[in-house]
């Protein structure tokens, strides 16, 4: 599309209007012109659906936002082309040059305005960007989110340029004309001080130092009413100069050279608009106020120095006294500044003579508070270590700096007020289109499952990712997959994603110099947290696997989370970046003795395997059986108040525990695989995580198979035969339940051969063998109640119940269900008492008495929705209870009412993913059209 760009002109400096090919193009909707605004403003760029939603419905959303957005780039496409508005995938990209964006032209004018050293030149590009001028910019844009989030930043660039091109036009337009201008000027910006510094100056310079003393006078008299405060002190100063001047004009003001020591912008730089935002917002709200401090924090490798830089060029044009640069080489293998070393650099870039910089850090800080007292300046400290090292440099009021660190600089923000901004990794959005300007989209698109693998390998972060890319670039016959393939293998991960030519861009490198600095308590607590198998871990386990008090392992995480060697989301919670859990695994490997590491690691299993057990007496007690042997364990006991707050752990700690079921398999300790996927199977059931459940059973049953543990595999074998079932897949359940069973009979029985033998009556009543079934169940209640296990009895009663109306022998169905369900209720579990009444419900059905099959299916339903335990096991006991009511209903003539529960049946299934989806929908489909 870029090659056609000429035919469309956006103006947003001003009304906004669009033409193609010379028409004006009427949009009448506002929605349709946020959208094009939007994507104008980031001509080129890739714009994200979230971004692209809030600049179009503000804070309102439809529910499709996709789908929405879809009608109006469709119509977008009807007015500027088929090619002009391209799909990404994570948003949309209007395909044409910047340039034909007025206010993207003005904003690349004046930028490069800025950078002349010529000032015939910079006037001349001064002059072209503020002819774009129209008016009040983004007039019509249809969106309150443009204007907030641009309106500022134009203006306020626009004001700059015209007093910098002000100043340039005083040897060469007439003052006349000059001051005319100005007074225009301050009448639409009354509370812009520099604008009236300049009237008051010309004024005086031409002669008419009466009018200049007026219009001070007006000036002094607008702050008070509107601001309560006097002008500020250039003014002050020049006001007493007119008044102590005989007949000499107040001089001319000097171009002076200010400083420019920004470094190079990078010119693709992509991402954090929502972190340029805040930034806007903060100095928006510090403006006229004492010295604004922002620091940018975060890992190695995520983008501080290229944010910081980035956003400096952006706000220059807000300083005109100068931009200062300073890498503190807080961490890094120099050593780092020290402040009377940055203080003597810092005065020479503002023209203090070298002579004259005092000795001591004291002074020269006073110094330099004292030179920028009255001064707009910017000051980028990069790679600070600490507060100590930036205190001292902090100028006077009216100046702005960004400090970039990976400490987080606590101090700074307590006493000196700095505004925080931490930085975490890409979004997938981001982290694609880095890797995009890398290799291309259309690279990108052909392998969409191998790039999201490659971002998530990088954990998103800039440096990675950017290093994966330029690799990718660098070998274009390589595709994508197999940069991941090399990637996949964490003990060459960091060797891969680096230069070995550019010490800048080794990872491993960057990680050392954080790592170095730490004490040896809290290196220790790293390294020992790499061992750990997922991303993100509590309080208390991490004093276990450090073999520490809670409150020592506090203040350890403390450390390492003020290094930002780890994230801390919320309290008493911690998050590795995966980079980093790799390189602390490396660290452990490394320093760390293997027998250390061993024990540290078996202290976290047993405490894990204590915690499931403990959450059990809440979930599922008849799981913690006599040949469940738990190990002692140290560390803080867990304890659980109710069901909600046992759920609630769960749910937080799933990933750690479905990943230690294979790190103890991975390990050898086949004990502790199958005793950590047993005492997970009620919470699996209850919060329907299938396929947890299904892969640590499979890891569980391969690892006690391997070690030849008879009793771990009648365990192993049961629990996966029982996710089978849950999952519908018969063949595969049986297999598993036999190689339990033949267990079993190997080793003359345990305490979970009845368990076995029930769930093979359930597999046998799934393929609908129901007598094979009903001799299994009978079997299994037999030697349940021949060793005392009511829970077992009350299952196989259950599974019993179920065949029997499978045979239509619904009497005898009815009597087992109604002793399941007595058994259930003896042993407080209402989740499967209300299962046997559904069972009782649907005998009473088959036996023709449709009324109190009525009665008790609802019954059933009742108890089940009086659980409060969430996840969604109580409503994947309602699927057959609602399927016999719906039924029932359906026979006696309630057409209506019985698909009003197969449609709530249906709803659950596909909530749950349930297999019987199909089936209802075949119910359903059997009703006559009008129901």
């Amino acid at each position: 599309m870029r090659g056609g760009a000429s035919t469309i002109d956006i103006r947003l400096l001003g009304p906004f209007t669009v033409s193609v090919g010379g028409r004006s193009l009427p949009l009448t909707s506002s929605r349709q012109r946020a959208l094009l605004g939007t994507l104008a403003l980031s001509a080129g760029r890739l714009v994200s659906i979230d971004a692209l939603a809030r600049a179009v419905w503000g804070e309102e959303p439809p529910e499709r936002i996709r789908g929405s957005l879809q009608t109006y780039v469709m119509r977008l496409r009807k007015h500027l082309g088929d090619e002009a508005v391209v799909t990404e995938q994570d948003g949309y990209r209007l395909d044409i040059d910047p340039s034909v964006v007025d206010a993207l032209r003005f904003l690349r004018l004046l930028d490069s305005a800025a950078e002349q050293g010529d000032t015939v030149k910079e006037r001349e590009l001064l002059g072209e960007a503020l002819q774009l001028w129209a008016g009040s910019p983004l007039e019509g844009v249809g969106s309150a989110v443009i204007v907030e989030d641009w309106a500022p930043l134009l203006t306020e660039r626009y004001l700059f340029a015209v007093e910098r091109r002000i100043d340039l036009d005083a040897d060469v337009a007439p003052d006349s004309d000059l001051a005319a201008e100005l007074t225009d000027l301050v009448a639409q910006h009354p509370l812009r001080e520099s604008l009236w510094e300049r009237l008051v100056r010309v004024l005086a310079r031409s002669g008419r130092r009466a009018e200049a003393l007026a219009r001070y006078a007006k000036l002094r008299e607008l702050l008070a009413d509107e601001l309560g405060v006097e002008p500020g002190a250039r003014l002050r100063r020049l006001h007493a100069e007119l008044l102590n001047a005989d007949s000499e004009p107040a001089p001319a003001p000097q171009v002076a050279e200010v400083p420019r020591q920004l470094p190079f912008d990078v010119a693709s730089f992509t991402g954090r608009d929502a972190e340029l935002a805040q930034l806007d917002r903060f100095l928006a709200d510090r403006q006229g106020r004492s010295t604004a401090i922002a620091v940018i924090e975060g890992t190695a490798g995520v983008g501080k120095t290229s944010l910081a830089v980035h956003w400096a060029h952006l706000v220059r044009d807000q300083f005109p006294d100068g931009q200062l640069f300073l890498d503190l080489r807080g961490h890094s293998a120099a050593t780092p500044m020290t402040p009377d070393a940055a203080l003597a650099r810092i005065l020479r870039a503002v023209g203090v003579a070298a002579e004259t910089i005092p000795s001591t850090v004291e002074e020269r800080s006073a110094m330099l508070r004292s030179r920028l007292a009255e001064a707009r300046m910017l000051m980028l400290l990069d790679n600070a270590h600490d507060a100590n090292q930036v205190r001292p440099l902090l100028p006077g009021s009216g100046n702005l700096v960004v400090v970039t660190s990976r400490n987080q600089l606590r101090g700074l923000v307590a006493r000196e007020g700095a505004h925080r901004l931490p930085l975490r990794s890409f979004d997938t959005a981001d982290a694609t289109a880095l890797l995009a300007g890398s290799v291309g989209y259309e690279r990108l698109q052909a392998e969409p499952d191998a790039v999201a693998e490659l971002a998530e390998l990088c954990g998103r972060l800039p440096l990675a990712l950017a290093l994966a890319g330029e690799r990718a670039s660098r070998f274009s016959e390589l595709s994508i997959a197999g940069i991941v393939d090399e990637l996949r293998d964490q003990r060459v991960r960091l060797d891969t994603l680096r230069d070995p030519q550019d010490a800048g861009t080794d990872l491993r490198a960057a990680f050392s110099w954080s790592y170095n600095a730490l004490r040896p308590a809290a290196a220790r607590m790293f390294r020992l947290l790499g061992l750990h198998p997922a991303m993100d871990i509590g309080l208390p386990a991490a004093a276990v696997l450090g073999g520490t008090s809670v409150r020592e392992a506090r203040e350890l995480l403390d450390q390492l989370a003020s290094a930002h060697l780890i994230n801390q989301p919320r309290t008493d919670r911690y998050q590795f970046h995966d980079l980093l859990r790799v390189y602390a695994a490396e660290l452990s490997e490394q320093e760390d003795d293997a027998t250390e590491s061993e024990v540290a690691m078996r202290r976290l299993l047993d405490w894990y395997l204590c915690a499931l057990a403990e959450a059990n007496q809440l979930v599922r007690p008849d799981l913690v059986a006599d040949g469940v042997v738990l190990p002692v364990s140290t560390g803080p006991k867990m304890s659980f108040s109710d069901h909600a707050e046992t759920i609630d752990w769960y749910v937080t700690e799933r990933p750690t525990l479905v990943a230690l079921v294979s790190e103890a398999a991975q390990r050898g300790w086949s004990a502790s695989a199958w005793k950590l996927a047993w005492l997970l199977r009620g919470l699996f059931a209850e919060r329907h995580d299938i396929d947890d459940w299904i892969v640590s059973a499979e890891v569980a049953v391969r690892s006690v198979r391997e070690a030849g543990d008879l009793l771990g595999l009648q365990y192993a074998a049961n629990n996966l035969g029982s996710a089978y079932l849950r999952a519908a897949r018969t063949d595969t359940a049986l297999e598993a339940l036999e190689e339990g069973r033949k267990a079993a009979a190997d080793s003359g029985g345990s305490v979970v051969t009845a368990a076995i033998l029930s769930n093979l009556a359930g597999a046998y009543y799934q393929r609908k063998e129901y007598e094979k079934a009903y001799r299994y169940g009978t079997e299994s209640v037999l030697i349940a109640r021949e060793r005392g296990q009511k829970t077992y009895v009350a299952h196989a009663l259950l599974n019993i119940s179920a065949n029997c109306i499978g045979l239509e022998r619904f009497e005898e169905a009815a009597e087992h269900a109604r002793g399941a369900f007595e058994a259930f209720d003896s042993l407080s579990d209402r989740y499967h008492a209300a299962l046997s009444l559904g069972n009782v419900g649907e005998a009473l059905a088959g036996a023709g008495k449709n009324d109190e099959a009525i009665e008790t299916c609802v019954r059933a339903l009742s108890l089940l929705r009086e659980l409060d335990g969430g996840g969604g096991g109580a409503d994947y006991g309602t699927i057959d209870i609602l399927i016999t009511l719906g039924r029932v209903l359906v026979q006696t003539g309630e057409l209506t009412e019985g698909a009003e529960k197969w449609a709530e049946a249906l709803a659950v299934c596909q909530r749950l993913g349930d297999p019987r989806t199909e089936d209802l929908l075949s119910l359903l489909a059997s009703l006559p059209p009008a129901v």
